[in-house]
C-alpha cells in the first residue's frame, strides 16, 4: 500500500514538472535563435558595408580646411534718412508779404531775411508811442524841478514816472513787432519749401517757410525687442544707401527709445550720418547694420554642409580618403555661415559638396579643397 501511494506521489510530481520543462525549452529555443538571427543580422550589416567600402566607387567632394577667423554676428535692418532738422518758419505777426527774397532749394544762413511783411501799421504805431514817450520824457523832467523847488507835489512825479514805464514797455513791444516783420531763417541749412508767397496774407502761427538741416542727417531705424540688449553699448553702425549705389558710411548712435514706438515691438534707434555733399537726402531707404557680437577666432562652415537628424547635427570630414561622421554643435547662425562651438578644429577637413551621398567610412575623391567659405560659390 505504502509502495503504491509513493509511485503515485512520483507520477504526479513528473507530470507537474513536464509543462514547465516545456516551457523552459521553449524560451531556451527562442532566446538562442534570437542570438543567432542579431548575430546574423550584424554579419550582414557589416558584410554590406564592407562591400560597398570595396565595390561602391569613392563620391568626389569638395572639402573647407577650418581656419579660426574674424566672425561678426551682425543683424541688417531697413531704415528711413530724415532731415537731422525739420523746422517750419511760422510768422510771428500778422500781415501781408510784400517781399520773398529767398528761392526754394537755396542754402540760407541763420538770420538771413527770408520775407518781408508790409510794415507800415507797425511803423506808424511805433512812432505814436514813440512820440507819447518824449512827451512823457519832458512832462517827468519838468515835474521833477518843480518837486525841488516845492512847486509840485511828489505824488504827481510817481505818476509820471509810472507812465514812463508803461510806455517804456509799450516802445520795446512795438519795435519787437516791427522788427518780426522781417521773417529770418532760424538756422543754416536748406531751404525746402516756401508756403507763402507775394500778396499771401499770413496770421500769427502760420508757417510760411520750410528748412531742413541735411548735413548731417538723421537715420532712423526700428531694432526688435530680441536684439535691443545687445546694442545698448553701440557707438556707430555701418549705413548703406541704396538709391547711392550702396553707398556704405558710417552712422553714430544719437539715442535708442526706452520704449517701443509702434505696436510691432520696435525700439526707435537714431544715428547721426554726415552728409558734406549733400547727396544723402530726407526720404532715402537705407538699410542699417548692427554688430551684436564679434567672435575673433571663429571655426564656421556653410549651412548647407550641415546634415540634421532628430536633434542632432553633425558634418562629415575626410580623413585619408574616407568620410567621417562628426557631431557637432552649432552657435550663431550668421548669413549663410554657421558658427561651430564644439565638434571640430582648426586644421580639419571639412566636406562642404558630396556630403549628403555619404555613408561613414565611405570612400571618397576630394577634386578640390578651399580655404576660405566664399570659394566655394565659385566653384
Amino acid at each position: 500500500m505504502n509502495r503504491t501511494n509513493k509511485k503515485t506521489r512520483i507520477l504526479r510530481f513528473i507530470w507537474g514538472v513536464i509543462p514547465w520543462m516545456m516551457v523552459a525549452i521553449i524560451v531556451a529555443f527562442v532566446v538562442i535563435m534570437g542570438s543567432r538571427i542579431i548575430e546574423k543580422k550584424t554579419d550582414l550589416e557589416e558584410a554590406k558595408k564592407a562591400a560597398l567600402k570595396n565595390e561602391v566607387p569613392p563620391v568626389r567632394i569638395i572639402t573647407l580646411t577650418l581656419k579660426p577667423r574674424r566672425l561678426l554676428d551682425a543683424i541688417s535692418l531697413p531704415a528711413q534718412v530724415e532731415a537731422y532738422e525739420d523746422v517750419w518758419v511760422k510768422s510771428e505777426v500778422a500781415g501781408q508779404v510784400v517781399d520773398v527774397r529767398v528761392k526754394e532749394g537755396q542754402m540760407v544762413e541763420r538770420g538771413q531775411v527770408l520775407m518781408k511783411l508790409d510794415d507800415r501799421d507797425f511803423r506808424a504805431r511805433s512812432a505814436r508811442i514813440e512820440a507819447n514817450y518824449d512827451l512823457a520824457r519832458l512832462n517827468y523832467d519838468r515835474t521833477a524841478a518843480l518837486v525841488k523847488k516845492n512847486l509840485a507835489a511828489l505824488t504827481k512825479l510817481d505818476e509820471i514816472e509810472a507812465q514812463l514805464k508803461d510806455l517804456t514797455a509799450q516802445r520795446n513791444q512795438a519795435e519787437l513787432a516791427l522788427n518780426r516783420t522781417s521773417i529770418t531763417a532760424p538756422l543754416s541749412s536748406l531751404l525746402n519749401e516756401i508756403k507763402a508767397n507775394k500778396g499771401d496774407y499770413v496770421g500769427v502761427g502760420d508757417p510760411v517757410a520750410q528748412i531742413l538741416e541735411i548735413d548731417p542727417v538723421k537715420v532712423t531705424v526700428g531694432v526688435p525687442e530680441s536684439d535691443v540688449a545687445s546694442i545698448f553699448d553701440l557707438r556707430e553702425a555701418d549705413v548703406i544707401i541704396e538709391a547711392l549705389g550702396k553707398l556704405r558710411v558710417k552712422g553714430k548712435k544719437i539715442y535708442i527709445s526706452s520704449q517701443p514706438r509702434t505696436l510691432s515691438r520696435l525700439f526707435e534707434l537714431e544715428l547721426k550720418v554726415p552728409n558734406p555733399d549733400g547727396r544723402i537726402l530726407p526720404g532715402m531707404f537705407a538699410r542699417v547694420e548692427l554688430i551684436k557680437h564679434v567672435h575673433k577666432r571663429a571655426l564656421a562652415v556653410p549651412l548647407y554642409a550641415v546634415i540634421t537628424e532628430g536633434d542632432e547635427r553633425f558634418v562629415f570630414l575626410e580623413k585619408e580618403g574616407r568620410a567621417e561622421k562628426r557631431k557637432i554643435t552649432l552657435g550663431t547662425l550668421i548669413a549663410w555661415e554657421a558658427h561651430i562651438t564644439s565638434g571640430l578644429k582648426a586644421g580639419e577637413r571639412v566636406i562642404v559638396v558630396g556630403h549628403r551621398l555619404l555613408d561613414d567610412g565611405q570612400a571618397v575623391e576630394v577634386i578640390k579643397n578651399v580655404d576660405n567659405p566664399n570659394e566655394i560659390l565659385k566653384s
